[in-house]
C-alpha cells in the first residue's frame, strides 16, 4: 500500500503491509483454516479502526 503522504499513513499502511506478509506466510489458498484467517484479518481491522479514529487521514 502507498499513500502520497506515508508519514501520516504510516499506521494503516503497516497493518496492510503486516495482512500481506502474514497471507504469504500462512499461504494465500489456505486462510480458511482454523486462525489463518484470524492472522490476516486482525491487521485489516486495526487499519480499519485507525481509519475511524482519524476521520481527517
Amino acid at each position: 500500500m502507498k499513500a502520497k503522504d506515508s508519514a501520516l499513513y504510516a499506521v494503516p499502511i503497516g497493518s496492510v503491509d503486516k495482512a500481506d506478509r502474514q497471507a504469504d506466510r500462512y499461504g494465500r489458498d489456505y486462510l480458511g483454516a482454523k486462525g489463518n484467517f484470524f492472522a490476516v484479518s486482525q491487521p485489516l481491522q486495526r487499519m480499519t479502526s485507525w481509519f475511524g479514529e482519524h476521520p481527517e487521514g
